[in-house]
This record gives C-alpha cells, sequence and structure tokens, in this order.
C-alpha cells in the first residue's frame, strides 16, 4: 500500500473538508493559493483513507522536515500518515 504524510491544513481538508483554518493563518490572496493547492494536491491521491491513531500515537510524526505529499507545503511541522484505498 502507498503511504503519504499530510500536514495539518491537509488533515482537516481530507477529513472533513474543512479548509476555514487556512484563513487563520494566510491574507485573503495567499488563502485562495493554499486552497487550490490544497485542494490539487488532495485530488491528485485520492482515494486515501486515514492510517494513524493519535492517541495510540502511530501513524504520526511530530515533527517532520518532509514537505506534505498533500499540497506540498514546505513548512515543517505535523504530519499524519494516510493510505492510497
Amino acid at each position: 500500500m502507498e503511504s503519504f504524510w499530510l500536514c495539518d491544513d491537509c488533515l482537516f481538508a481530507a477529513a472533513y473538508e474543512d479548509y476555514s483554518t487556512l484563513s487563520l493563518y494566510y491574507t485573503t490572496d495567499e488563502t485562495v493559493k493554499r486552497f487550490a493547492s490544497t485542494h490539487h494536491g488532495l485530488m491528485r491521491l485520492m482515494p486515501i483513507s486515514a492510517d494513524f491513531d493519535s492517541e495510540a500515537g502511530w501513524g504520526v510524526e511530530a515533527f517532520s522536515l518532509l514537505p506534505c505529499d498533500g499540497c506540498g507545503s514546505p513548512l515543517n511541522g505535523q504530519r499524519h500518515r494516510f493510505t492510497r484505498l
């Protein structure tokens, strides 16, 4: 199975189709660009399913230096594992 590591923004977009958190961190123009890259990146990976359990501690990297496999963001941070169905 092919696995992907997604940032928090992509996590909320993939799990809940919720892009509202983008406006908390970015200007309006940046939000539009970030929405487009996140949406396009997730559509490219679909169909995917969550493959992590944050309570048990598996499938979550608390701090990753790798870019997000969904949107391609180079920002360091938390990543969650998803698997292609």
